[in-house]
């Protein structure tokens, strides 16, 4: 009777967590989600995939693999079936086959707080099955209330696939594990199939899947060496991994589109992974055949290693291309480094900085890396397979999210499962230490009896105590108070943008000659090219392409981006217009979040961002020179922005409106030396600086005392120090309400259909 309801206890504690995942992922967005508007979704990402969705409930079960609102000629959509499939297959469930446009929305907000509670489950098993149930409760717990990219990417409106990702992670891995504790060969060969269906579920949802294949392949690898090492007769990898990866490949040859991006790339990893493992377990039996010494099977590895990379390389350098090419994104170039996802965790702030990954992730990275490596040698010592896949699998987690901080969505899993076993162990010694020493003589024995006045167990007690406020006050409430901000930031589309987009929609003509082209089913080579396009900067092209029904020059894939970049970039309108002209643009939109601006207590905004893509130089636009302090004397920072950043397209257009500006006392003349930094490096010290009250005056101190060493340059970013001509081909028909619009559209009046 007791166990059954220390059982129940134990459901109900999970079932609790579970809610608690659920909840810290929605209540403190619920109303910055569901608007009197529509469902305001919380990532660039999420309304395109709601753009989908909202197509495949039209074409069910047709997804679209290519997009004709995406540019022309129509892209491959890069993101895999799987994750809207499963949404709109709920959507049309729940809405009896024909749901209204609000149920799709609301099933896509909740999609992602749900498939994040449920990822709470897995990670229990593989916790209570590698260790034991308390550590499975704990890794569960943990995760529940973990800061970091797994909740900030399963937080409601959040509808992307990458919480898909993370739970079908889980559970192939928790697949692999009861295939590796199965007790006979059939079971651990029909687990390993099992194993295969939740791995070919993950590549069905993001195509670069191959992350995960390598992860299974590279334990396979450390499996057989450390076998090897121990003279294991038994192989404990390929009834696993072969079925495993049998399955995967079988799925991809019958159901992934062929066309996908990276398709390639998936049917590589796992046909190779498929002929390494089968290729040791091979050798692996053969070597110990015929009584080879240790370390036979490692020489082999190498060899088996080099000759199919370089045979590889021979046989398909477009391909190896490929791949190099997606290995090199965890060295990101000047471009990549703009997209905040795709830098290093260290240098997320934009400088390395040892305090991000506990601002971020908080005490389980560090708590977790500890035990990583005490478990680590464990494995290495005693070689069991489940502990050596977690052990493989966490630190090519950590080296990944180390080389891109996005994939810490992965290691939010493998930190719960660590520190979960790490508070596990310190609570199970806190229970299990002994009350006292045993006194080592008679007199020792009466002076406790005299001190002993209460309950004799009281030391254990207090030891207890002291483990969970340590398990409470060092890990949960530090994990819960970075993870309350994180689950309350609303990163949705602000109230005027909205509006804006909804009367773009409503005001300029169809893109498309067919009526209600953005439901129709799209076959490659069948779509229909846009009239027109409308020039924006990458990061609003999907919002664009779901509420304004409109084909961006460029969308958050990059596509168009350098071009985009040239455009707002541009300081001769002539220059610009045939950059229009290329692309067909009709209409502008420039965005208040673009441009050098104070917002706050700072000034700040992506134009920087423009100027890589472009692949022009920063110090056109501005400057950092050194100044003196006039009480301490002291040299610092000060940003001066040079003329060429206020003849920009962007801050023509977004500051001045499309019209002219006259600087009215903002002209500053700046006499400056160069100053040698300690790095090797100089930067400009100001000597004198002299404001005139117009451009006129400036330019004629600037001729009579010589340009060497002074330059114009204007100290307010929205106050030019040279006069500003008004553009001549762009009309504004349109700004967002409010005092800030959030975005400007205009009018390209060179434009012919």
């Amino acid at each position: 009777m007791r166990e059954r309801l220390a059982a129940r206890a134990h459901v109900g504690l999970l079932a609790l967590i579970v809610l608690t995942a659920f909840l810290a992922r929605t209540v403190f967005l619920w109303r910055a989600v569901f608007t009197g508007e529509g469902v305001n979704y919380q990532d660039s990402d999420a309304w395109y995939h709601m753009r989908l969705i909202e197509n495949l409930t039209h074409n069910f079960p047709h997804r679209a693999n290519v997009d004709p609102y995406l540019g022309a000629p129509a892209p491959t959509v890069a993101v895999p079936l799987l994750f809207d499939l499963f949404v709109g297959a709920v959507v049309l469930v729940l809405g009896l086959g024909a749901p209204s446009p609000r149920t799709i929305e609301v099933v896509g907000a909740l999609t992602p707080p749900i498939l994040g509670a449920l990822t709470v489950l897995p990670v229990y098993f593989i916790g209570q099955r590698l260790f034991d149930r308390r550590a499975g409760l704990l890794a569960a717990a943990l995760l529940a209330i973990a800061p970091g990219q797994l909740l900030a990417r399963s937080v409601l409106g959040f509808t992307d696939h990458h919480v898909a990702e993370a739970l079908l992670t889980s559970l192939t891995i928790l697949a692999a594990v009861m295939a590796l504790q199965a007790e006979t060969l059939r079971t651990r060969l029909l687990r390993g199939g099992l194993t295969g269906v939740m791995l070919s579920a993950y590549l069905m949802a993001w195509s670069g899947g191959a992350l995960l294949v390598f992860v299974l392949c590279a334990w396979g690898v450390v499996q057989y060496v450390l076998d090897d090492a121990r003279r294991e007769a038994e192989d404990r990898v390929a009834p696993v991994l072969l079925p495993a990866l049998g399955v995967a490949l079988l799925t991809l040859l019958s159901l992934q589109d062929r066309t996908l991006w990276r398709f390639a790339v998936q049917m590589t990893s796992v046909a190779a992974a498929l002929g390494l493992i089968g290729a040791l377990a091979g050798g692996h039996r053969l070597l110990r055949a015929l009584g080879t010494p240790r370390g036979a099977l490692v020489a082999a590895l190498v060899v088996l290693s080099v000759g199919g990379v370089v045979a590889f390389r021979l046989a398909a350098p477009g391909l190896s291309a490929q791949i190099l090419t997606d290995l090199q994104r965890f060295r990101p170039s000047s471009t990549a480094f703009t997209v905040s996802e795709i830098r290093p965790l260290l240098f997320m702030t934009g400088t390395a900085s040892l305090w991000v990954p506990f601002a971020v992730f908080g005490p389980p990275f560090f708590i977790a890396l500890g035990a990583l490596g005490w478990l680590g040698g464990r494995a290495a010592r005693t070689a069991k397979p489940p502990l050596v896949l977690l052990v493989v699998w966490s630190a090519l987690m950590y080296a990944a999210t180390l080389g891109q901080n996005r994939f810490g969505y992965y290691l939010n899993l493998n930190m719960a499962l660590l520190t979960g076993w790490a508070c596990s162990a310190m609570l199970a010694w806190a229970w299990s230490a002994p009350a006292r020493r045993p006194p080592r003589s008679r007199a020792d024995a009466r002076r406790a009896r005299t001190r002993n006045t209460g309950d004799p167990d009281a030391p254990r007690l207090w030891l207890q105590i002291v483990a969970v406020v340590v398990l409470v006050a060092i890990v949960m409430v530090p994990s819960a108070l970075l993870a309350r901000p994180m689950a309350a930031n609303n990163l949705g589309l602000a109230e005027g943008y909205r509006v804006s987009l909804e009367w773009l929609r409503d005001n300029t003509p169809e893109p498309f000659a067919a009526n209600d082209y953005y439901f129709a089913r799209y076959r490659p080579g069948e779509t229909l090219g846009a009239s027109y396009t409308v020039m924006t900067w990458w990061d609003y092209g999907y919002e664009i392409i779901r509420l304004a029904r409109r084909v961006p020059v460029a969308n958050p894939t990059q596509a168009g981006a350098e071009t985009a970049g040239r455009f707002f970039t541009a300081t001769d309108e002539g220059e610009a217009v045939k950059i229009l002209d290329d692309t067909r643009t009709r209409y502008v939109i420039a965005h208040a979040e673009v441009p050098i601006l104070p917002r706050g207590d700072v000034v700040q905004g992506k134009f920087e961002t423009m100027v890589w893509w472009a692949g022009k130089n920063v110090g056109r636009y501005w400057e950092t020179f050194l100044t003196k302090d006039p009480k301490s004397g002291q040299l610092g920072p000060l940003v001066l922005f040079h003329p060429e950043y206020y003849q920009t397209l962007m801050v023509r257009l977004y500051v001045y409106r499309g019209g002219p500006y006259v600087p009215n006392d903002t002209t500053y003349v700046v006499t400056y030396r160069d100053h040698a930094n300690g790095d090797g490096t100089t930067t400009k010290e100001i000597l004198e600086s002299r404001r005139f009250k117009t451009y006129e005056g400036a330019a004629g101190y600037l001729d009579r005392q010589g340009h060497t060493g002074r330059v114009i340059v204007g100290l307010n970013p929205k106050e030019s120090p040279v006069p500003i001509e008004a553009l001549t081909r762009f009309r504004l028909i349109h700004e967002s309400p409010g005092a800030t619009p959030a975005v400007r559209v205009f009018e390209y009046l060179g434009y012919r259909s």
